[in-house]
């Protein structure tokens, strides 16, 4: 912008204009506008600026002020117009205009237009007269509009510069009720130019459906509320306009007006892209130290993906068990794609955030991508870290390939998922649950001859689905027999979690986690009867139901939990007990102590202070990203996912046209004999 950029200023048919400084904050444009009309008091009022797009943009708070900026740096304008509102949100201002009590002149917002058009319809107990509107703001709330007795009205004219509507009974009755308004180019806004508001009919008794009540209605009604509850449901509206008005509302027309208001409240899907180059610098500069990739296609500048990873969780990792969950979850928005998660656990047996990148598609080239960044990151800590996956093959290929010497461990719960596949609508689920606990006792098994013996179990209940089905797993990446790392006992918000949970740490007085101190508890009731004869002066036997031979010097134990679990077995425990002479904590895993759990969340995430981004002149096509692009899909839109072959999804049986079995071919496949 080459000079001054200036706001104009509407109050009723006055406007005033002032110089906008880049460094102003909301208290001095409030200030501007209580100096510029005498006779408004501060609070007294609300203001709205309007844009290319955009008629009624809310201006409460500095942040309001500094995305206006913003826009009007994004759109190359030099004026902005605001408009001064009444603090009680009225909608329709009509101020004398010295004509006839029937006949005045008043301006509403365009985004406005479907409330004011309902309360154009007023019962017979609650006629205004236009006298009663003369010198001052009218409010009228929406519930009025749509209560008791109404008259209906029908446009004559009705498009994007002028609205012209009267009595639906003019010419049966003779009523002389109407109303012409008309657009102004300059603020968009719509002045009501005539106005005779006296019915002479009789009005009609209100029915529950209302041609009037449409999409617009209702997000005028859901805009405030949805701020405070994003996931407020198309149902719940539908629900809330039949008890607070008694009218019946779409679920269609819910979910629009639901929309509309989230476009209003949040901005458009694309619009958010734009920013993204900004996003990153600030994360960069507010949380030195953070990891931040953002790649676009070079030739259209069009989004492929962002990975971020602050240096919080990257500090706050150091101190988290050395186990990361990688998995990816579709994203629902407009542009759809997917988020990819490394998700660590610390001491205390939660899920910690480690990292997270959204992406277009989820394919072995994003995966390596993914895998390079974390390495660039992990590499640096020289930690032996254990990675827990679904069996996507992006993601095994680029596991071995960024880390092949880190132990790498299928997810059981995917698993279950897909032993129930095996057998899904073949047998009753007490069958189904039994093989997945028998297959689950093989997962578990400890030794190779409680393997051979749970895996005979096994197959002998399943029979050859099962037996087929484990032929695809190689037995180190899910038995703990045959894995060669520890499990460590595995199975946003981000902010605000590690906000709450730095805090809730502070009150822990024990040495170990909670959990984990519940745990060494019980392990130590369990072996408290047990005997135990000293063979050297680490190494012991303990004389459980089977004998088992400790080695407090390597860490060990023949059972083998305490390999698996990194964690003391009620045998080790026995052990120490015995000794007495070191105290049993020092040979638990540092990462399982308060202190480390207080350390993981010692480093804060700096909150992104305001936007900046308009004071830099960069201001080219190039430095814009652009949303990416995508194809709607027909039919309305799922919201359920379909799950896979591998997770227990059904696929669907089509007809042969040629055959006329259900199958998975076609004629065109078909090769049964005919």
């Amino acid at each position: 912008m080459d000079a001054e950029p200036y706001a104009r200023c509407t109050y009723m048919f006055e406007t005033i204009m002032f110089v906008l400084d880049m460094k102003y904050t909301f208290n001095d444009i409030v200030k501007e506008v209580s100096v510029g009309f005498n006779h408004l008091n501060l609070g007294s009022f609300d203001l709205r600026y309007s844009f290319p797009g955009y008629k009624s943009c809310v201006l409460s708070s500095d942040m309001d002020v500094k995305l206006m900026f913003r826009c009007m740096f994004d759109f190359k304008l030099n004026s902005i117009d605001i408009l001064v509102r009444d603090s009680n949100g009225s909608t329709i201002l009509v101020p004398y205009c010295g004509g006839s009590s029937s006949s005045t002149s008043a301006t509403t917002s365009l985004d406005d237009v479907s409330c004011a058009s309902s309360c154009l319809s007023v019962g017979s107990s609650n006629i205004i007269d236009a006298s009663e509107y003369l010198g001052c703001y009218r409010p009228e709330a929406p519930k009025s509009y749509l209560t008791h007795e109404c008259f209906l009205f029908k446009y004559t004219r009705n498009n994007s510069s002028r609205v012209i509507a009267e009595c639906a009974k003019r010419y049966s009755d003779g009523c002389q009720w109407s109303i012409r308004a008309l657009k102004n180019k300059v603020n968009g806004f719509f002045y009501i130019k005539k106005l005779n508001n006296v019915h002479t009919c009789k009005g009609v008794l209100r029915q529950q459906k209302s041609k009037l009540l449409g999409s617009h209605v209702v997000k005028s009604e859901t805009a405030n509320e949805l701020k405070s509850n994003p996931q407020l449901k198309p149902k719940e509206i539908v629900s809330r306009f039949k008890h607070s008005f008694g009218l019946d509302v779409s679920y269609r027309t819910a979910w629009y007006g639901k929309e509309l208001a989230r476009k209003a409240v949040h901005g458009h899907d694309g619009d958010s892209y734009s920013q993204l180059l900004w996003y990153r610098d600030a994360i960069l500069s507010s949380n030195p130290g953070s990891y931040c990739i953002l790649e676009t296609d070079p030739l259209s500048n069009r989004f492929e993906r962002f990975f971020i990873c602050f240096s919080s969780c990257i500090e706050g990792f150091k101190s988290c068990i050395p186990l990361l969950f990688v998995d990816a979850a579709h994203l629902k928005s407009k542009y759809k794609g997917f988020m990819l998660c490394a998700t660590g656990k610390n001491g205390n047996q939660e899920f910690f955030p480690f990292a997270f990148a959204v992406v277009d598609f989820e394919n072995h080239v994003i995966w390596d991508w993914f895998f390079d960044h974390l390495y660039n990151i992990l590499s640096l800590q020289g930690r032996n870290v254990t990675f827990v996956t679904d069996r996507h093959s992006g993601l095994l290929n680029a596991v071995a390939r960024v880390f092949p010497d880190s132990p790498h461990s299928y997810c059981y719960y995917h698993l279950k998922e897909n032993v129930r596949g095996v057998y899904r609508k073949q047998s009753g689920n007490y069958f189904v649950d039994k093989i997945v606990e028998e297959f689950m006792k093989v997962a578990y098994s400890p030794t190779l001859a409680s393997y051979n013996f749970n895996l005979h179990n096994l197959k002998k209940e399943g029979g050859p689905p099962i037996e087929e089905f484990l032929r695809s797993l190689p037995l180190e990446k899910w038995c703990n027999a045959f894995f060669k790392g520890n499990r460590l006992k595995g199975t946003v918000k981000v902010m605000e979690n590690m906000s709450e949970r730095k805090v809730a740490c502070k009150r822990l007085t024990t040495i170990l986690c909670p959990p984990m101190e519940a745990l060494l508890k019980k392990s130590m009731d369990i072996g408290r009867h047990w005997a135990v004869s000293m063979s050297s002066e680490t190494v012991f036997e303990v004389h459980s139901d089977k004998l088992v031979a400790v080695d407090l010097g390597n860490n060990t134990c023949s059972c083998p939990q305490w390999q698996i679990n990194s964690f003391l077995c009620s045998h080790a425990l026995a052990a120490i007990q015995k000794v007495g002479v070191e105290p049993m904590y020092s040979y638990i895993e540092p990462f399982y102590t308060c202190q480390s759990y207080m350390d993981s969340y010692a480093h804060d995430i700096h909150p992104i202070p305001n936007m900046e981004k308009f004071y830099e002149d960069a201001a080219s096509s190039t430095s814009v990203v652009k949303p990416p692009l995508v194809r709607r899909s027909s039919g309305r839109p799922k919201s359920v996912r379909m799950k896979s072959a591998a997770e227990g999804g059904t696929r669907r049986l089509i007809k042969c046209g040629r055959c006329g079995e259900l199958g998975r071919h076609n004629k065109i496949t078909c090769t049964a004999p005919i």
